[in-house]
């Protein structure tokens, strides 16, 4: 029995002392540091991102009144000249394009514009004082649906809504008060409107319709050589058209958020 038990004492820890001398585990491995490889982006792909631009406008406010006025700044032959404006604003997305094939994107359009229109008022050919034209600035937003077609090439349309103020259209004789109009108050209107842009690389064309009506007022007298029934001195409110057309050129530049 003895020599049975030392047999299987031999036979059993043997070779798992020779294992042990042999094996000796795995040497601990320090944890590996993943690197994550830079984000690309690309059609389908995924990040927020945003398009600044900067539009230089050809600025045409329709500035026709509702009624016929015989005076002031917006009587029968009076009304505007040209206009142009500085429009500053971005397009947001919060991902790429993941419509249409990644084609297509939905985001949201923001813009702060400010400009000025120069009007001819129908004074008298002889006149020599002062006249000032009508200033705007405007804060618009709205939705932007964009297609890409290709990396460079890219067509946005949007709807906004927001203010239009304005204010100016002064004249006065330096000599004289024959001819005198003077605003009393800036005007604040509701705006819609939509837009357009096409865009090859950085560079952009669009166009944009702008709808809204305001109500000026004007402190006004006539000269009476012209008009012997003219006022002197009265104030006159006038309920104006302010849609307008504009067209315009800019710059894009995009921003993504990593």
């Amino acid at each position: 029995m003895r020599s049975l038990v030392a047999l299987l004492i031999l036979t059993i820890g043997l070779p798992l002392f020779a294992f042990s001398q042999v094996y000796t585990g795995e040497a601990p491995t320090e944890p590996q540091q993943q690197t994550q490889a830079p984000k690309e982006y690309s059609k389908g792909g995924s990040g927020a991102f945003k398009t600044k631009f900067t539009h230089f406008v050809y600025f045409m406010p329709d500035m026709t009144p509702e009624i016929n006025y015989t005076y002031g700044p917006f009587k029968t032959g009076a009304g505007p000249k040209w206009g142009a404006m500085i429009e500053s604003g971005a397009f947001r997305f919060f991902d790429d394009n993941f419509m249409f094939n990644g084609v297509g994107n939905i985001g949201l359009y923001s813009s702060f514009g400010f400009g000025v229109s120069i009007h001819d008022f129908n004074v008298p050919p002889n006149f020599e004082g002062l006249k000032l034209p009508f200033f705007f600035a405007d804060l618009k937003l709205g939705p932007d649906i964009r297609l890409e077609f290709i990396d460079f090439a890219k067509v946005d349309l949007y709807g906004n809504i927001g203010v239009l103020a304005s204010y100016g259209g002064f004249v006065g004789n330096i000599d004289q008060d024959d001819t005198f109009y003077k605003p009393t108050k800036p005007v604040i209107a509701l705006q819609t409107g939509v837009g357009l842009n096409v865009a090859l690389g950085r560079f952009v064309l669009g166009v944009q319709y702008t709808m809204a009506n305001g109500g000026y007022e004007f402190d006004i007298s006539e000269d009476p050589a012209v008009y012997p029934n003219g006022p002197d001195e009265e104030t006159q409110q006038y309920d104006v058209n302010l849609n307008s057309l504009r067209l315009h050129i800019g710059i894009y530049t995009e921003k993504r958020r990593r």
